[in-house]
């Protein structure tokens, strides 16, 4: 680590006390244990206020449907009573399944109590009844017949974990085993919190001779059960519950690690190799004029080693406070470089720095190498709670690397899929759609107000514009274009030339990032007919120092009428008349199917004359329609039969579509895609693209090219449904397939 010698290290008095004295400094205390017998009481049922009222509800809350009032209820039962219904209870036949659930639930739920709780009784249904039931089912009938429903729920506790979820209510031995055997899985907390809660200090007397039995997984489990009592009720309960054992047991709990910062392996691991306290940068105190010592930051790297990547040792995010942000952002990321985890992207306690210390900076390094990861490697490494950091920034930049991730990631099965629903969650909580979001994500690049930028050096200017592509061009002080930028001269200023010509660099990349996504994002929201406000249109695009080189090369509708974006902002009919946009109207790019012939021509020859060019086909772009023989049938037979290179199909995929699963044998059969309005069109294939060897049949013969409902619906549907637009698109693309 290097030593800066204007910052000194800080006193043991600057630091947090865990810094100087972790809980492991003063040796290890051997576990007390005592043989304690826990109370032999009769179940109890305890209900929280509301909670039975809630459970009756549950079995018919995610649309299971209720049978008919006039149901023979007495018919039923005896179909039940004489074993026949399990006769349905058949392997791998869901249907069969489905309608056994129905008919189970009904007669518990619905029929006269009697008959239910002869079913609940009948011990030859209760394996059915693990095998089928889910929370709402058990809940509903411990609801309803409370100890008579007890029997084949504590059936359930043999065979899934999840059946604590139903236990809620009941107090016993038997119980507190099954909320102690499962009690600190990650995510599966809430049944036991819950039933803590409810039954409060008898809880606490059943689980503590767990807490005190031989040190091992089940004693640990208790002492995390026991721990999480004492932080939010104190350690005067476990006491109070202790008492029931005698003294002996009452000073044994005290000793229990219910202190959080007590938990850590014992013995303490070795620091992995690579966090070597000296060779990573120093963590300075927030005023940045004092260090930590040596013997702190192992500290912390020991808290880090044993930390995991969602839930760290419960010292770091106390030790961090008094730490300056900038300093632990880049201590995080030296660590990560450092970090030789054999088998994960990072080790947890890595994954958790970066996650928790990284700024901007440390997103900007970190979004190209996800970028570059693939699906075994993410598979394998769990490279997808990488996305943890940009979540947690939730800036603009974080999400921007987030947007690039969902369409640029080479790994789109965990890592683009993971990003999409991060998006989708930002925009929510913005009160945006994700198309509104991606709007909202363009970045200005630090160009000025009229979309261009100024490179000083010194004696001489230039001046950066765009062109229809966004690829930036340069042009010197009075107008005129130059090949490229110069390279500082020995006239030029010594400090503004190097740094001008290192931004026009720059640019160049920045620009190239953000340009094909955001073409590719207005072509598809011409197809789909998008629309934005007034208001949105005007920050959005017009103003927008990016956005309004492609603005200005489109046509744009508003209503009835359409106008384009002149050069220097304002807006021009097809007259070449001022427009003045109406602030309560919606705008959009117009198809040139919804433009027409007439109003196409006319636009295409201002444009001419402008000598503009546009980003992507809008005047210029084929129109299609079905033929009257395809609207009325759910194929269009006549991309039906030919032969494609595969690579043909793969490029799809840059129009929106999308390559099926793999199938059998590691084979891709078919290429899909989404309509607007949700209607699903699929081409299959044979005989399918390998998947680790695409040249291995390379020419791929077209199968049939199908219109269904939706994505999973399977059900056929005319083409003639389609809307016009989306038709034409369709055919464009199976042209670009098959020609």
């Amino acid at each position: 680590m290097s030593r800066d010698p204007h910052v000194e290290d800080a006193p043991a008095a600057a630091l947090p006390a865990l810094l100087v004295q972790p809980p492991w400094a003063g040796g290890t205390r051997e576990p007390v244990v005592l043989k304690l017998k826990p109370p032999k009481e009769p179940t109890l049922v305890r209900w929280a206020p509301g909670r039975r009222e809630e459970w009756l509800e549950a079995p018919y809350k995610y649309g299971q449907a209720r049978m008919p009032e006039d149901t023979d209820w007495d018919e039923l039962a005896a179909f039940f009573a004489s074993g026949d219904a399990l006769q349905l209870w058949k392997p791998r036949e869901w249907q069969s399944k489905s309608r056994f659930e129905r008919l189970y639930i009904g007669l518990v739920m619905q029929a006269p109590r009697e008959l239910g709780e002869k079913l609940l009784a009948d011990e030859r249904y209760w394996d059915a009844f693990a095998d089928f039931s889910n929370v709402s089912a058990d809940r509903g009938a411990v609801a309803r017949y409370e100890m008579a429903a007890y029997p084949p729920v504590m059936h359930q506790l043999k065979k899934k974990k999840w059946s604590v979820y139903a236990l809620e209510p009941f107090l016993d031995h038997a119980v507190a085993q099954g909320m102690i055997k499962d009690f600190g899985d990650e995510g599966r907390n809430h049944a036991q919190e819950a039933w803590y809660e409810v039954h409060g200090v008898e809880a606490v007397r059943l689980t503590i001779p767990d807490a005190l039995r031989k040190p091992g997984p089940k004693r640990d489990r208790a002492e995390a059960a026991l721990r999480w009592v004492a932080e939010r009720h104190g350690h005067d309960v476990l006491a109070e519950a202790a008492g029931y054992y005698g003294d002996e047991a009452v000073q044994a709990v005290s000793r229990l690690r219910t202190d959080p910062l007590d938990v850590y392996p014992d013995p303490l691991p070795d620091l992995p190799e690579g966090w070597d306290p000296e060779k990573l940068p120093r963590l300075l105190l927030r005023q940045r004029r004092q260090a930590l010592p040596l013997a702190a930051t192992r500290h912390l790297l020991t808290m880090l080693s044993i930390s995991e990547k969602h839930k760290p040792y419960p010292g770091v995010p106390l030790v961090v406070a008094p730490l300056d942000p900038e300093s632990l952002a880049e201590f995080a990321w030296a660590l990560y470089e450092a970090d030789r985890h054999p088998r994960l992207w990072a080790s947890p306690g890595v994954q958790y720095a970066l996650a928790e210390f990284g700024d901007e900076g440390t997103a900007d390094r970190l979004a190209p190498i996800v970028a570059r990861w693939s699906r075994a490697y993410v598979w394998e490494a769990g490279g997808q709670s990488a996305l943890n950091l940009f979540r947690r920034l939730g800036t603009d930049p974080a999400l921007r690397h987030l947007d690039r991730l969902a369409n640029k990631a080479e790994d789109q099965k965990w890592i683009g899929r993971s990003a999409r629903e991060l998006l989708k969650y930002a925009a929510e909580r913005r009160g945006l759609t994700q198309e509104q979001l991606a709007d909202r994500l363009v970045p200005d690049l630090g160009l000025d107000a009229d979309g261009s930028l100024t490179l000083d050096y010194g004696p001489r200017r230039f001046v950066v514009g765009f062109d229809e592509e966004l690829r930036p061009f340069v042009a010197d002080e009075s107008g005129r274009p130059r090949k490229t930028l110069p390279k500082p001269g020995v006239k030029d200023d010594a400090a503004l030339a190097p740094a001008a010509h290192a931004r026009f660099t720059g640019l160049k990349k920045e620009v190239r990032t953000v340009a094909a996504d955001q073409i590719r994002r207005l072509e598809a929201a011409m197809a789909a007919g998008r629309t934005w406000t007034a208001g949105e249109f005007a920050s959005l695009f017009v103003e927008h120092p990016l956005m309004r080189h492609l603005a200005r090369r489109l046509v744009w509708s508003a209503g009835a009428d359409t106008f384009r974006v002149a050069e220097d902002g304002t807006l021009a009919d097809v007259h070449e008349d001022a427009f003045t946009l109406p602030g309560d109207v919606e705008v959009a790019l117009p198809h040139p199917l919804v433009l027409g012939e007439a109003a196409v021509r006319a636009w295409a020859a201002i444009l001419a004359d402008y000598e503009i060019l546009q980003p992507f086909p809008q005047l210029g772009r084929p129109v299609h329609t079905l033929r009257e023989d395809e609207r009325g049938g759910d194929r269009l037979r006549r991309f039906e039969g030919g032969t494609v290179h595969f690579g043909r199909i793969l490029g799809m995929t840059s129009r929106g579509w999308e390559i099926g699963e793999k199938e059998t044998g590691g084979f891709r059969r078919q290429v899909m895609r989404m309509t607007p309005d949700d209607r699903h069109v699929m081409v299959t294939f044979e005989p399918g693209i390998r998947v680790f060897d695409p040249e291995e049949h390379a020419e791929q013969h077209i199968g049939r090219v199908m219109l269904m409902t939706g994505r999973h619906s399977g059900s056929p549907l005319a083409f003639g449904e389609l809307d016009p637009v989306a038709a034409s698109e369709v055919i464009a693309d199976l042209h670009r397939l098959t020609e």
